[in-house]
């Protein structure tokens, strides 16, 4: 164990000048599409969507990079601008898909892993997302209603969705746990949880398991309290609250596990003093 110191769907609602309306599209299949290969090896994947509604539905498929941090922000960028983008490997079916009522529809996309990046060999987590975005069926150009006048404004829903694609390049890179930054939190009912930031400074994606074992002052086994199991890309950062329970006041010892599985393994200790 090393030892260091103290994806998803997405909804999205714009405000525009256009009537009410919603386009009901969803993704059928997984959010998140990993694959262990090799240089120079291509690999396919489907994106399952359906239809619910008793309309014809449209939406629109494109691609984005993506990187996300602790504070809570989600960065979209521009396919292929990443330095860890696999955006540019990705070849996608279709800029469109057209659903009849109650009815799913497949998106396919290919990835061709090339031999090497800017002359440098590739190492560990290369990543990007697929968006399935609805198109509303009524058209916001027009801003002005015809018997006022004037500009309407209303609150249309949107649904996107989206699939990130992770390119592992097997055998290659590791990851590189730290925890920068630590506290406790009191929450609704008396529950006290511990807050953690988690980076990832390597070269390869790690999804952990993490848990606290918390133990009292005199060294006797409180229980373990298990977090939320999470994507943390090279870059990239989470925040994660543990929440620990009722705990008497007094002093405890936690020790924060995070499991990647084989040598992947990082834990950090604090001591706790509750009032």
């Amino acid at each position: 164990m090393k030892y260091f110191g103290t994806c998803a769907a997405l909804a999205i609602s714009l405000l525009l000048l256009t009537p009410p309306a919603t386009a009901q599209v969803s993704v059928r299949s997984d959010l998140s599409d990993d694959r262990e290969v090799t240089p120079g090896s291509t690999y396919e994947g489907v994106i399952q969507v359906a239809n619910d509604t008793d309309e014809i539905q449209e939406a629109k498929i494109y691609q984005t990079d993506y990187r996300f941090y602790s504070d809570g922000s989600n960065i979209y960028g521009d396919p292929g601008q990443d330095e860890r983008s696999n955006a540019n490997w990705m070849r996608v079916s279709a800029p469109t898909i057209t659903l009849p009522p109650h009815s799913t529809g497949t998106i396919t996309y290919s990835v061709t892993v090339p031999e090497m990046l800017g002359g440098t060999p590739l190492e560990g987590s290369y990543w990007s997302m697929i968006m399935v975005e609805a198109v509303p069926k009524e058209s916001p150009e027009s801003t002005i209603n015809p018997e006022t006048g004037e500009p309407e404004y209303a609150l249309l829903q949107i649904m996107r969705y989206g699939v990130q694609v992770a390119t592992h390049i097997s055998g290659t890179g590791k990851s590189e746990i730290a925890l920068p930054e630590s506290g406790l939190e009191r929450l609704d009912g008396g529950v006290v949880a511990l807050r953690v930031i988690i980076e990832n400074g390597g070269s390869r994606m790690i999804r952990p398991e993490i848990w606290v074992e918390l133990y009292g002052e005199d060294g006797s086994a409180v229980g373990r309290r298990d977090g939320v199991q999470s994507r943390i890309y090279p870059g990239t950062s989470i925040n994660q609250q543990i929440r620990l329970g009722e705990l008497e006041p007094g002093k405890y010892r936690a020790l924060v596990i995070l499991d990647g599985g084989g040598d992947e393994v990082y834990g950090a200790e604090y001591t706790l003093a509750l009032d």
